[in-house]
């Protein structure tokens, strides 16, 4: 496995050749432009960025596209927050390391994310700062602990979404074995999927309205943020818990 870790040391020679440095008025910023080899099947995963992520995603592509801009208040954050790119075995995992003295002082670190990947990828995003947007991938996707709005125009499948402080829109190929579970959401859910359905639906506090524009066939009491249902046959269970706004389940 490769290992690129963007730690900006103090020491003199200790750059990358990929890295830019500028620096104005005391803050830093390094920007990453690079490739990295990966098939179909491959693991990408993004996890503790502080800022916006991009992804983009190309038919029959065999690498993945990195452009990363990264900005600090100074040297010795970048030090403290290093941001570590790993590669190998057809996998990608970019990710920060935090290794902040909290009592020292105050300082910060922003990123910007730009990623354009072959189409046929899972994808796991975590612990993000920022707005989450994602194009066609043909492949799973998770998504936990996000700071923003999170969009999706199409995924293979999903197994859960959770702990988002923001907006989910996601359209889904199909509706795996093991379901889908979507909880904690501050903001609407618009779920997608194709032109068949089957699935038994279970949604509990939810403030907000619940909506299907598939045929739902309602299952004992319904109560206010509550709904239990079949929709169309029945099928694995789409579970949808704890959301500040409405539900919409949508034909795509």
């Amino acid at each position: 496995m490769k290992l690129l870790a963007v730690l900006i040391l103090a020491m003199a020679g200790a750059w990358f050749p990929s890295l830019e440095e500028m620096i104005q008025g005391g803050e830093v910023r390094e920007q990453i432009n690079r490739s990295v080899p990966l098939t179909s099947g491959a693991q990408v995963t993004i996890k503790g960025i502080n800022g916006a992520v991009t992804i983009e995603t190309l038919e029959g592509a065999e690498t993945a596209e990195l452009d990363i801009t990264i900005r600090a208040s100074d040297r010795e954050a970048l030090v403290r927050r290093p941001l570590i790119i790993e590669e190998g075995d057809n996998r990608l995992t970019i990710r920060t390391e935090d290794q902040h003295d909290r009592g020292r002082r105050r300082e910060w670190v922003n990123h910007r994310v730009r990623l354009r990947l072959p189409r046929d990828v899972n994808l796991g995003i975590s612990s993000v700062n920022g707005g989450i947007t994602v194009g066609a991938i043909g492949g799973d996707i998770s998504i936990a602990s996000i700071n923003g709005r999170v969009r999706v125009d199409q995924a293979g499948s999903a197994t859960e979404i959770k702990s988002v402080n923001g907006g989910v829109s996601i359209s889904l190929d199909h509706l795996g074995n093991s379901g889908l579970k979507v909880s904690s959401v501050n903001g609407g859910v618009e779920l997608g999927f194709g032109s068949a359905l089957n699935a038994q639906l279970e949604v509990r506090g939810v403030n907000g309205s619940i909506n299907s524009e598939f045929p739902l066939t309602v299952q004992g009491e319904v109560k206010r943020g509550e709904l239990s249902g079949a929709i169309g046959a029945g099928g694995a269970p789409i579970s949808i818990t704890s959301v500040n706004g409405g539900v919409q389940i949508r034909r795509r």
